[in-house]
């Protein structure tokens, strides 16, 4: 069949998955996810496909190939044991014995009859054989069978980075297709992108496509589409869990609103997201809030001691508190994993404390590009977001443009300091499709919360 069960790419990329009975180069530098790729394409074919696959390992053995794989949710033991899969060890081969075990390569194909074969790496036999006899093994062995099965085959290839052959070159001109993953460091992450320069029978119209190696695997960047019938046109309003910025807001905010709190460190952008998810889980939605800056117990123990009944919310499992340090992950990643939350959780209200964090480790550029699609993503599923970001603001307009031409609602927080005493103003900068409040008010920050006053 030649899918590879990763939904995007066979739709969106391939158009139809590989051409059967191809021999498909996939190349990469270390860490690019060339092995994941050949194994998620060998598990799915059995799993969802019914197909046999067969991996032929000399870069690792057995055992280390089965744990790597339990990490991302794959068990190729279960494939074993029922007949599925196969994995041929051949790490410690010399270079002397290479030759002779091309006959048992090709004969645990004809007895296992596999409808998926990866070779892992394919340089080995280049290297140690030479180039005529490599040709003969892909061109006339390999190739024959799976010309006369209509099986696919992958082979594995290093690419050093800088240079632009792969292998000895041999590999790709023998290959149907090839598949070259890459990454290109952007600041202080990676960013991953899958080039296809050939592929016999299908038309490739895109060039590059962006992944990302997450806990499910390989992910493909797609553009959400935007379902209808949700986001501020539906009208229906929620709370913002504090009475007076309701009032403010002309009775809450729209449901699948973007809001944007902005304003200095120290103006309480924290609290006014945990006022927000815990009085929306308190009245029986679901929420989800993430902090890119606190860990999960201090986020806990910030809201106690605002008077908020947070345990309350998680011991309903209406609310779950998550963090992690988006340093050193691309925003394609971070885009991923938020919409992989979304996904499980199926939250109505979402807090993501903080936008500061992102902006600075990640590509300016990527950042609105992950913010767009997430804008996208939630708005089609009718959740409110809370957004928070730590920035000076004149109460006008927020300095960070790529965020604030996508939000629904931008509220400035800042504070003043007179006489040792902190006066603490907010005011809404932008709230679409409200007759909001105009004002600047007054606000504390309190043993009971936030209280907004005038």
């Amino acid at each position: 069949m030649g899918l590879s069960g990763i939904p995007y790419f066979d739709e969106h990329i391939l158009k139809g998955g590989f051409p059967e009975g191809s021999l498909v180069l996939v190349a990469g530098e270390p860490g690019a996810g060339k092995t994941l790729f050949g194994a998620t394409y060998l598990y799915n074919g059995a799993k969802k496909f019914g197909e046999k696959g067969m991996y032929v390992s000399f870069a690792e053995t057995k055992e280390e190939f089965l744990e790597e794989m339990r990490a991302f949710g794959m068990d190729f033991g279960e494939l074993e044991e029922g007949g599925l899969f196969r994995f041929i060890d051949l790490v410690t081969l010399t270079g002397e014995a290479l030759e002779k075990e091309i006959d048992v390569i090709v004969g645990e194909l004809s007895s296992f009859g596999p409808k998926r074969v990866v070779i892992d790496p394919i340089s080995v036999f280049s290297q140690n054989l030479g180039p005529q006899k490599t040709r003969v093994f892909l061109h006339t062995l390999l190739g024959r069978f799976v010309k006369s099965t209509r099986a696919t085959a992958l082979l594995i290839a290093e690419k050093p980075k800088g240079e632009e052959k792969i292998g000895h070159g041999l590999e790709e001109f023998v290959a149907d297709g090839v598949l070259i993953l890459r990454y290109e460091h952007a600041r202080e992450s990676v960013k991953r992108v899958l080039e296809i320069p050939k592929m016999r029978r299908r038309v490739i119209k895109k060039a590059q496509h962006e992944y990302a190696i997450t806990e499910r695997g390989i992910e493909f960047i797609e553009v959400p589409q935007m379902e209808h019938g949700h986001g501020p046109s539906t009208g229906e309003k929620i709370t913002t869990g504090i009475p007076q910025l309701n009032k403010m807001l002309d009775g809450g905010v729209y449901r699948g609103s973007n809001v944007l709190f902005v304003g200095m460190t120290g103006t309480g952008k924290t609290s006014f997201a945990l006022h927000f998810v815990v009085s929306n889980a308190l009245q029986g939605k679901k929420a989800v809030y993430i902090s890119f800056e606190e860990p999960v117990n201090q986020v806990i123990r910030t809201a106690r001691n605002y008077g908020l009944e947070i345990d309350d919310a998680l011991s309903n499992d209406h609310l779950k508190v998550l963090s992690w340090v988006p340093e050193a992950e691309t925003p394609v990643y971070t885009f991923f994993k938020i919409r992989n939350i979304i996904e499980e959780i199926k939250p109505e209200v979402l807090a993501i404390d903080g936008l500061t964090a992102l902006r600075q480790h990640l590509d300016p550029e990527e950042l609105e590009k992950m913010l767009r699609y997430l804008s996208i993503f939630t708005k089609g599923r009718g959740i409110t977001v809370y957004y928070t970001l730590t920035e000076n603001t004149s109460f006008e307009v927020t300095p960070f443009t790529g965020a604030s031409t996508m939000m629904d609602v931008i509220i400035g927080l800042k504070y003043t300091v007179k006489e040792d005493n902190v006066e603490r103003r907010i005011t809404v900068i932008k709230a679409r499709g409200s007759d909001h409040s105009r004002k600047i008010h007054k606000y504390e920050i309190t043993e009971r919360g936030i209280e907004i006053y005038g």
